[in-house]
């Protein structure tokens, strides 16, 4: 899905200008017949919690979800990643479907039953200035592709009898207000609802290249499952068959 919205991108530049491009781990790039090649080559980790109450001080007014968010949430998602790939390459008016897609997918459980109870929304002058989005992914190895994606309809009670991985979908904050705390407060409250509903640990997942993401997770507390493509693991894996 990321490569739908990381299109290949061309520029007329010399030799001596192409060695100067800055490069981002998530495009391959190559130099043909005078142009630039950027082509798209999303890279994505993963990483797990194990759930406990986080000490994280609460400066956010936060509340659950609402049918009525979901134009607001558009326009947060879209200026909260318009400098993130995969969307930071995309116009206004295309990064605005972008958001839409994304959300609608989860809303509509195309990223695994949405787990309503442990998704929020934070609040400034009544304004929501960030979100968390949890859902659930199958039980399975998650340092294996597929446990990343439901091959048959999950059952309707999956979620109350934790049926599979809390995945933490979606978290993102208004671009003025990041490294001031909100997204620790939501991650705080997804983990208090988790922890309720009896999730021992909670998945997620961030793309290389977006150092931000990664050092959110670090600083958090989650611990970087080893890479599905990695050598290493495949060779483990060869080993035991």
């Amino acid at each position: 899905m990321c490569d739908h919205w990381m299109p290949t991108i061309k520029l007329s530049l010399t030799i001596e200008q192409f060695h100067e491009l800055p490069r981002h781990p998530a495009y391959k790039y190559e130099y043909l017949a005078g142009q630039a090649w950027l082509t798209p080559r999303s890279k994505h980790y993963h990483a797990i919690l194990d759930l406990k109450p986080l000490d994280v001080p609460v400066d956010a007014t936060l509340r659950h979800v609402e049918d009525s968010d979901w134009p607001d949430l558009h326009h947060l998602f879209s200026a909260a990643f318009h400098r993130t790939q995969p969307y930071g390459s995309l116009d206004e008016p295309t990064r605005m479907q972008a958001a839409e897609e994304a959300l609608e997918r989860t809303r509509t459980g195309g990223d695994g039953p949405w787990i309503r109870q442990a998704s929020f929304v934070a609040l400034e002058d009544a304004n929501i200035i960030g979100a968390v989005f949890v859902t659930l992914l199958p039980k399975g190895d998650l340092c294996d592709w597929d446990s990343y994606h439901w091959t048959a309809p999950p059952p309707p009670d999956c979620i109350e009898r934790r049926q599979g991985n809390a995945h933490l979908t979606w978290i993102f904050v208004a671009p003025l207000l990041g490294g001031q705390g909100t997204g620790s407060v939501l991650l705080a409250a997804a983990v208090r609802e988790l922890i309720a509903l009896g999730y021992t640990q909670l998945v997620s997942t961030f793309m290389l290249g977006n150092d931000a993401s990664m050092l959110w997770h670090w600083r958090n507390g989650f611990q970087l499952l080893s890479y599905p493509g990695s050598f290493r693991l495949m060779k483990e894996r060869w080993k035991r068959k």
